[in-house]
């Protein structure tokens, strides 16, 4: 009796949860807003920029290398020696930065830019998987909801019309029409909320997507068994090394110490390497035969070589209050990164229980709804021999309807509690959908709650 009582509360589930076999998976619909969302796109351009600070920073410990060249013609009409004098020159010079420890401190600012740069959008993947993962579950949630309170209002029409039968026939009273008529009532707003979160949930996902949320399919949460660890320190610990937030926070102290050493370099020397070479040359019109043959009266080369030191002696003290700025900045970024972690290991054990807790309540929730179902069957049986009311088969068909609609609930905060570990553990990213994705719903489903 148990076992076949308990088949037709699942298939009945089944059944509501179901209905038609879609195609996207959840990976499918990450897939499709990876290349359509716009956000993720602008990410990864910024992404691009961001890497480019590396590239910059080593740009400045290079030799900088510059070509000059001239022409100029002075006009001297009263004199009548060498009017009209033509100047040429050129020159290559270079310099090569020795002991410069802002250029130094502009290297290590790119390098902790660009990996930030990294981290974001890894972030901002993060993000859209999250985000689309959450409007996927809401699309399954909010459609099973409503098919729960769509079979709640068939069955309490149903009684309704029972009722009034009853009623006209004198074997019933007008208590038993109100309470039915009001419980289908209840029903049918429920069924109107229910209809626009649903749209509301489609809208998301589709905007998202840009998938239609009919061509969902539905996930077995009986197959989906997270790899976790059954220690939850070493989760936390994990959280704490991993989470991109704390590899932002980690960075941007890493970046806070490129500026405190940029602030404390404005004190310090600055030493390079010069050199160049060039030639100068200039003629006149109007003077010797050889002029007209060689085209000049002057010229000259020239090559130079030196080391040149730069000292700050004294600049108002503006230098001074930017390296207290910047060491006040890296105690903050050394704070900030402290309190991330904290909160992250504190995420970390709340999604760790609603994983380890989330499946006890679901396999609770069940069997919650497979005694509600046993009641109303007993109720109807003791109305049949007369010692229930038609008021007391319709408060336990709606405690029925109630835990169906509990495990709809206990299913969603279970697969979000999923996510969102693997999240808080930087551990989330595509191949980790594929977890999600279990095939034969009916089956699986059916196979778990046979051998619990």
């Amino acid at each position: 009796m148990f076992r076949a009582l308990k088949g037709s509360i699942i298939t009945l589930f089944v059944l509501q949860s179901i209905g038609t076999v879609f195609a996207t998976t959840l990976k499918d619909a990450v897939g499709a807003a990876s290349s359509y969302d716009s956000g993720i796109n602008s990410a990864r351009f910024s992404k691009e920029a961001g890497n480019e600070k590396f590239d910059q920073g080593v740009a400045g410990l290079l030799p900088n290398i510059g070509i000059e060249s001239s022409y100029t013609k002075q006009d001297q009409p009263h004199a009548s020696y060498a009017a009209a004098v033509k100047r040429h020159s050129y020159g290559v010079n270079i310099t090569q930065p020795l002991f410069d420890m802002s250029k130094i401190a502009a290297l290590k600012q790119g390098m902790a830019i660009s990996d930030m740069a990294d981290v974001e959008f890894y972030a901002a993947q993060q993000k859209l998987i999250v985000d689309v993962s959450d409007a996927y579950f809401q699309v399954l949630y909010q459609r099973e909801v409503l098919q729960a309170t769509r079979s709640a209002s068939q069955a309490f029409g149903k009684q309704l019309g029972q009722a009034k039968a009853a009623l006209r026939l004198g074997e019933g009273t007008r208590t038993d029409v109100d309470e039915a008529q009001a419980n289908y009532d209840a029903a049918l707003a429920k069924e109107i909320a229910n209809r626009n979160d649903l749209e509301v949930a489609n809208g998301l996902y589709q905007r998202l997507t840009g998938l239609n949320a009919d061509e969902i399919s539905q996930i077995n949460s009986s197959c989906i068994r997270p790899d976790i660890s059954h220690d939850l320190k070493i989760v936390m610990d994990e959280a704490a090394r991993n989470n991109l937030d704390v590899k932002t926070a980690q960075l941007q102290l890493k970046k806070a110490d490129a500026d405190m050493l940029g602030a404390t370099s404005a004190h310090l020397p600055v030493v390079s390497l010069q050199g160049s070479y060039g030639g100068n040359w200039s003629r006149g019109e109007g003077e010797n035969v050889l002029d007209s043959i060689f085209g000049t009266t002057s010229k000259t080369r020239n090559t130079l070589v030196g080391i040149n030191v730069s000292m700050p002696i004294f600049q108002g003290g503006g230098q001074l209050s930017q390296s207290r700025e910047a060491l006040y900045r890296r105690e903050q970024a050394r704070d900030t990164l402290l309190d991330t972690q904290r909160k992250v290991r504190q995420e970390a054990r709340s999604a760790y229980l609603g994983i380890t807790n989330g499946l006890a309540l679901l396999k609770a929730q069940k069997k919650a709804a497979l005694s509600a179902k046993n009641k109303v069957d007993s109720t109807q049986y003791g109305r049949d021999l007369g010692l229930r009311t038609i008021v007391d088969e319709l408060t336990a068909q709606q405690s029925y309807y109630e835990a169906i609609r509990a495990i709809s609930e206990a299913r969603f905060k279970y697969l979000t509690s999923i996510l969102e570990l693997f999240h808080v553990t930087g551990s989330l990213n595509y191949e980790q959908l594929s977890k999600f994705d279990c095939s034969d719903y009916v089956k699986n489903e059916n196979r778990m709650d046979e051998t619990e």
